[in-house]
């Protein structure tokens, strides 16, 4: 199976499809994969032709993790953009992430994020919109690429507006959510999986052959 790819841009998108099951990958130059207006249309886009295509399981990961190994989910809103947003043109920007958020919360199917090395921000939003959450842990043998799951917006008066707020009590109550939002941890793959942000924890040599698992693809 080989992916192909489904958009081109500063953050652009893998797709790897059998049936009845589809997993997206995000690509980008810099490895970010930062989650910019135009990247926000395009999944928005993907997400209503795959419901339409009857996909009933959705995987959601660095586009590394579908041939081997992958590295950083996504490190969020790009900040360029965010700092060009008026009161007016804000509103469009949160939307665009909301209906992404609400695409992987939609009772239609079900959805798989991968969560590995940086998940800050727009992109913790987007990782724990998962209605299944599954984390990489750092390389055994290196000890680097762990994840960084964290909120950190906060510090610096902004707020992406994707829906995080709401689904982080949700999932790991108040206690959690304020532990992101307030006090602006940072949590490797063994203190998301203590406060229930993820279920799971693979090693990376593992990662492609559980998500093809569950997505029913086999190896």
């Amino acid at each position: 199976m080989t992916p192909v790819v489904w958009y081109e841009g500063r953050t652009s998108l893998d797709l790897l499809r059998g049936p009845g099951w589809a997993w997206i990958g995000l690509r980008s130059g810099d490895g970010l994969n930062r989650l910019h207006s135009d990247l926000l249309v395009a999944l928005d886009r993907l997400f209503i032709e795959l419901r339409g295509g009857g996909v009933q399981r959705i995987a959601l990961s660095h586009a590394g993790w579908m041939g081997g190994r992958g590295h950083h989910f996504t490190a969020g809103a790009d900040l360029h953009e965010v700092g060009t947003l008026d009161p007016v043109s804000a509103e469009p920007f949160a939307r665009r992430g909301q209906r992404v958020m609400g695409h992987l919360l939609w009772p239609g199917w079900r959805t798989l994020t991968l969560i590995s090395g940086v998940a800050m921000g727009g992109g913790c939003d987007l990782a724990l919109h998962g209605q299944e959450r599954w984390a990489v842990a750092a390389d055994p043998a290196t000890g680097k690429g762990g994840l960084r799951l964290a909120h950190p917006a906060a510090k610096h008066g902004i707020l992406t507006g994707f829906g995080g707020t709401v689904r982080l009590p949700e999932i790991l109550g108040r206690e959690g959510a304020d532990r992101l939002f307030r006090h602006f941890e940072t949590w490797g793959a063994a203190e998301a999986l203590t406060a229930g942000a993820v279920q799971r924890v693979l090693d990376p040599e593992a990662a492609r052959a559980a998500v093809l698992a569950w997505l029913g693809a086999g190896s």
